[in-house]
């Protein structure tokens, strides 16, 4: 009896050999996807800044922006109005405020001095007393604060202005 060994060379077929391969490329590919998608889950850094605030002498007080770093999105900052016990008699997004004028129903306008659509230094916040939507039953401002928040973290931007005759 004679023993034949056969050399058979062929160890998988080819389809399959072809569907091994598209399948580790996927695998690689939803490995590497979660992996780099993770670092865009951090969470976004708040500005920093400063404002100050000014009356004209009619009553009308201006909060302009003296540093911002980084800008931040009009879509993402807050802000608030407060009386003397610190309640927030008027807030909203800024969004909801530019590129309004006086006399066009808004009493809170925000002015976007370099039109670029971010709080950003030079930019200025407005209020006039006694008129608008939203002040028109307080005829003064003094004793009031301000403050700006970024929105997706909650952080306020700054510290709170005082407006003060």
């Amino acid at each position: 009896m004679k023993r034949r060994i056969v050399n058979n060379e062929e160890a998988v077929s080819p389809v399959i050999a072809v569907i091994l391969m598209v399948a580790i490329t996927v695998v690689m590919a939803a490995v590497l996807y979660a992996w780099v998608s993770g670092w865009g889950l951090q969470p976004k850094n708040s500005p920093t800044g400063s404002m100050m605030a000014s009356e004209d002498g009619a009553g009308v007080w201006d909060v302009q922006i003296i540093k911002m770093n980084p800008q931040a999105s009009i879509n993402s900052v807050h802000w608030y109005l407060m009386d003397i016990q610190g309640l927030t008699a008027a807030e909203g997004v800024v969004t909801d405020i530019y590129g309004y004028k006086q006399g066009e129903g808004k009493s809170i306008i925000y002015i976007d001095n370099d039109y670029n659509a971010k709080v950003s230094p030079g930019d200025i916040f407005r209020f006039y007393s006694g008129e608008g939507d939203t002040l028109a039953e307080h005829s003064s401002l003094d004793d009031f604060s301000f403050r700006i928040k970024f929105d997706p973290t909650g952080d306020t931007i700054g510290y709170d202005v005082d407006f003060s005759a």
